[in-house]
């Protein structure tokens, strides 16, 4: 290692200043990786990120540079460089909240002195995405019984210590003493956090239990078996994978996922970095339990950094508003010989509508604070309070009248005035209108509307 590189290190492990809370990430660089050919950065100051990036737009590049922090050795950076990139090795450039930074090589073989606080990242694994949520309920051939997650479960838990404390369930090297450890922690501590985060999709169903068991393969080999029974309706179900519709199995899958990292988690004996990469969960999830989803990462992972990925505009438009997120939209650009990144700030309609009322151009402001009004109402209201008897969709008048008759107090009154200033001035700036406009009446309106945005999370 040069000594340029040396230095860089050097720097990235000196003690932090006093003063700060729990290490959170809050920038990411990333060079010759992947899809980037040359140096992409994004920075959101420790805060959750919520990306939107449509197909081939680099966002699975940036959810794979975080997947980073969980391994153990990089050997295999070298191996993805861009292809369309003649000089400079891949690197990934991490800033900490507590002063350090990590970059990360193809030749570095562990993690340097001074990133203790991330070491607990390869126990508990904090990424998830769709393909991993298929190992629960995804069987190879369309006649399978049962679906063995034994394979699953035996990765998930390697790390997990074990009763006597001075190892992991991946020391234990006597076959039935392993299942029978992997049993206790599975049908206790497992289960009862998997069925509390299924009650939150409002499920007709739970886990029962993990079965094991060992049958013979047709090659005469001993293999262990995990199955998950479950009960639906208080009663046994015996091929949950074709019986349950898949809305019931990814939230089955993301409940297993989410209380094995949270678990898992628990058993560190260090501060660690807390983080959920969540990458294109929700393809199967109707909007209702898309928001259910979000009711878990509020209760159950309030103190963990949120990192959410979507290639779905619509959730991430409803999505926006309802965490504290720093949001990014990423673009292709193939127009050039080597693709690229168009990056957007994800910035609400009335975070541009105050950049328009400073310019004093206040029919645009009306605008994007009439638009912003309307997608506050629809990630309040359900799907089915957006239409009427007929089922045709609600106008904005019939979307605050239906916000009205649900809320009370502080918000109904709020709700009052800005469907007052709806008629008197959103509507008639939206459109051809010389009636006059005094700015203090649409600064009042934006105020009104943050304000409502936080009562209606």
């Amino acid at each position: 290692m040069n000594d340029e590189r040396l230095d860089i290190l050097k720097q990235a492990v000196s003690e932090p200043s006093p003063g700060y809370g729990p290490v959170r990430i809050n920038r990411l660089k990333i060079t010759n990786y992947k899809f980037f050919a040359g140096t992409f950065e994004l920075t959101w100051d420790g805060k959750n990120l919520l990306i939107y990036g449509e197909n081939g737009s680099g966002k699975s590049t940036i959810y794979r540079a975080l997947g980073l922090l969980t391994k153990r050795s990089f050997e295999q950076l070298d191996r993805e460089r861009n292809i369309f990139t003649e000089e400079g090795d891949p690197e990934i450039d991490l800033g900490f909240t507590n002063g350090k930074e990590l970059i990360i090589t193809g030749d570095m073989t562990e993690l340097p002195l001074g990133m203790d606080f991330l070491n607990g990242l390869s126990v508990f694994t904090p990424l998830l995405d769709y393909k991993k949520l298929l190992k629960v309920h995804y069987a190879t051939s369309a006649t399978a019984d049962r679906i063995n997650v034994y394979d699953m479960l035996r990765e998930l838990f390697r790390d997990y210590p074990n009763e006597s404390g001075d190892g992991t369930l991946a020391d234990i090297k006597e076959p039935q003493k392993y299942f029978d450890a992997l049993t206790a922690i599975v049908n206790t501590v497992l289960l009862e956090t998997v069925n509390a985060y299924i009650r939150y999709f409002e499920a007709d169903f739970k886990v029962a239990r993990f079965a094991f068991k060992t049958e013979f393969t047709s090659d005469n080999r001993l293999e262990p078996i995990i199955n998950i029974e479950i009960d639906f309706r208080d009663q046994p179900l015996e091929r949950y994978h074709t019986f349950l519709n898949e809305a019931r199995r990814s939230a089955l899958a993301v409940s297993v996922y989410f209380a094995a990292i949270k678990r898992l988690y628990g058993t560190l004996r260090s501060e660690c970095l807390k983080i959920l990469v969540l990458d294109d969960l929700l393809i199967s999830l109707d909007m209702s339990n898309r928001l259910r989803l979000l009711e878990i990462l509020k209760a159950e992972f309030a103190d963990f950094q949120i990192f959410f990925f979507t290639h779905d505009k619509e959730l991430f438009e409803i999505y926006k508003n309802k965490m504290p997120w720093e949001k990014y939209e990423l673009y292709l650009d193939d127009a050039a010989d080597i693709p690229n990144v168009i990056l957007k700030k994800g910035e609400t309609e009335t975070e541009r509508a105050k950049v328009f009322y400073a310019a004093k151009e206040y029919d645009c402001c009306a605008l994007l604070l009439r638009k912003g009004f309307e997608r506050l109402l629809k990630s309040y209201l359900t799907p089915q309070d957006q239409r009427d008897k007929n089922c045709n969709e609600l106008d904005l008048a019939g979307m605050v009248g239906k916000a009205k008759s649900k809320s009370a107090g502080e918000a109904k009154a709020i709700l009052e005035k800005l469907d007052s200033d709806r008629r008197h001035i959103l509507n008639p700036l939206s459109h051809n209108d010389d009636r006059s406009i005094y700015s203090q009446e649409l600064k009042s309106a934006m105020e009104d509307m943050e304000r409502l945005k936080e009562m209606l999370k």
